[in-house]
C-alpha cells in the first residue's frame, strides 16, 4: 500500500500546482469544452491569488514521496455555530487516478480538520467516479445543480460531521 502525504504548499509551488491542475483537468475539458469554468483553462495567476488568500490552505499530495496532485481547503468560517470548510479543487494527475489516493486525501483532511462540522465541494454530475468517491466518503448531494452547457452540470455535495 502506498503512503499518501499532504504537505502545505507555499507561493513557490504556484507554477507546479498550475501545471498539475492543467494536466489533471485537461481530459475533462476535452470532454465537456467548458471554456469558462475549466480549471485547465485558468491562468497561473488564479492559483497564485488562491495561495495568497488568508482563508485558503493548499496541500501538495504525494504518493510514495512523488507529487501526484494538490488539494485546496477553504475555511468558510462559522455559520449558525457550525464550522464549514470547502474543498476546491482536489485533483490527481491522470497517471495516478483510480488508485485510492483521493479517498486517502479526504480521510486525512477529515482527521486534520477535526473542528469541521460541515464539508462542502462541487463536482460534475456526469463524472460518476467522482460522485462515487465523494458519496463513499460520506458526502451527500445538496440538490443544487448548475448547468454549464448541454453536456455538463455542476452539482454540490455536503458532508455533515
Amino acid at each position: 500500500m502506498q503512503e499518501i502525504t499532504l504537505t502545505q504548499a507555499t507561493a513557490a509551488d504556484a507554477q507546479l500546482i498550475h501545471a498539475m491542475q492543467c494536466e489533471a483537468f485537461l481530459p475533462l475539458y476535452e470532454r465537456y469544452h467548458d471554456d469558462a469554468t475549466s480549471p485547465a483553462k485558468e491562468p497561473v495567476g488564479m492559483v497564485e491569488a488562491r495561495l495568497r488568500d488568508k482563508n485558503t490552505v493548499y496541500y501538495m499530495i504525494a504518493a510514495d514521496s512523488r507529487t501526484v496532485g494538490a488539494v485546496r481547503v477553504v475555511n468558510g468560517g462559522a455559520a449558525n455555530g457550525k464550522q464549514i470548510y470547502r474543498i476546491s479543487p482536489l485533483f490527481i494527475l491522470p497517471a495516478f487516478q483510480n488508485r485510492g489516493i483521493g479517498y486517502s486525501v479526504l480521510q486525512t483532511l477529515f482527521s486534520r480538520y477535526n473542528d469541521a462540522d460541515i464539508w462542502r465541494l462541487s463536482t460534475l454530475k456526469q463524472e460518476k467516479g467522482n460522485c462515487h468517491l465523494y458519496e463513499k466518503c460520506g458526502f451527500r448531494k445538496t440538490g443544487a445543480e448548475i448547468p454549464v452547457n448541454d453536456c455538463m452540470t455542476i452539482i454540490d455535495y455536503e458532508k455533515k460531521v
